[in-house]
């Protein structure tokens, strides 16, 4: 039985209007149970809070003066912070920068890329930018401070990035766009490009560099996360045609899809499928089972985050009605 644990509302943010602002990344740390939330609070001011999943506790606030993107690298333990063409990496338990002074902060080749993605599993991200219809992308090792891959491309663009807010059409919020994703074990990075009333996706190998699968001309979709089921087929969920789907990547063939709304998220095995309702509710969906294991209700408006402990055992969520919800396994 799922239960709700806590329910967080007080936000110490250090900013003159507190109500104006939502989290622009949220997350679990699974090394030590705690929900991470990154406050983008102006051009050259933001925070990181922290909560213990277990009690409920404020742990810390700690600012970053200059960071546009943010994320949790290999199991939470760091976090990766871009600004312009700059990126830094912190440990998240002393807040302080990792290495040594003269190369703790690495500059990519790449001028103010746009788009930003970590890898939860390996020591990599991806930068990429687009402007009309050529751009580039950039895999980077920020333990090792090299590139790993560097693809440039010409006739289509980088989907956009970003998280809207807009309430003003409640069956299309939220979409958290992103035109890179991982897969759980770091191996393969999906790329998607826009085209007119189209998507085009680059599957790459990361282990060798190597483009492993171009696919065409598919219907316009918002892939949320990836995972990798018993068999090696990867699956991807999101919304297409504004219901929440989930479909195995290289068929497109569709596995399951429901009438509800995004966000969604996938356990790293496919099994698992979180997504939420019309009524603010939270879905907790057996994809091998094909039933319904319970439905998480207390949200008062729609929601916009929502995160899973890789143990399955925590549930977080964050709704426009200003409040965090941690739902246990106990």
């Amino acid at each position: 039985m799922v239960n709700c644990l806590y329910t967080i509302k007080e936000f110490k943010l250090n900013c003159s209007d507190t109500q104006v602002h939502h989290p622009y990344y949220f997350a679990i740390a699974d090394y030590n149970n705690t929900l991470v939330c990154y406050w983008d609070l102006s051009y050259k001011a933001s925070q990181l809070s922290i909560w213990d999943l277990e009690t409920g506790e404020h742990k810390r606030d700690f600012e970053l003066a200059q960071a546009h993107e943010f994320g949790l690298g290999k199991n939470g333990k760091v976090c990766v912070v871009n600004f312009q063409d700059f990126v830094w990496k912190l440990d998240i338990e002393t807040q302080e920068l990792i290495g040594n002074h003269a190369n703790n902060i690495m500059s990519i080749s790449m001028s103010n890329p746009r788009c930003f993605a970590i890898c939860s599993t390996q020591t990599l991200f991806v930068v990429g930018n687009s402007v009309g219809n050529r751009g580039e992308f950039e895999v980077w090792n920020y333990e090792t401070y090299s590139r790993h891959l560097h693809h440039q491309f010409e006739g289509v663009g980088l989907t956009a990035q970003g998280t809207s807010f807009s309430s003003s059409k409640p069956e299309a919020l939220i979409d958290q766009l992103t035109p890179f994703l991982f897969t759980p074990d770091g191996k393969i990075l999906v790329v998607t490009f826009k085209k007119p009333n189209k998507r085009k996706l680059q599957i790459w190998d990361l282990e060798t560099g190597e483009l492993l699968q171009t696919l065409d001309d598919l219907p316009i979709s918002i892939m949320n996360a990836l995972a990798i089921s018993a068999d090696g087929n990867i699956f991807a969920c999101g919304t297409r045609e504004s219901q929440v789907c989930v479909w195995e990547l290289i068929s497109d063939k569709i596995l399951y899809q429901s009438t509800e709304v995004s966000p969604c998220l996938m356990s790293a095995d496919g099994r698992i499928l979180i997504h939420c309702t019309k009524e603010f509710e939270i879905v907790v969906w057996d994809l091998v089972e094909n039933q319904e294991r319970c439905k998480l209700s207390g949200h008062t408006a729609p929601i916009v985050y929502i995160t899973m402990s890789s143990d399955r055992q925590f549930i977080a969520s964050y709704s426009l009605d200003r409040s965090i919800k941690i739902w246990g396994l106990f």
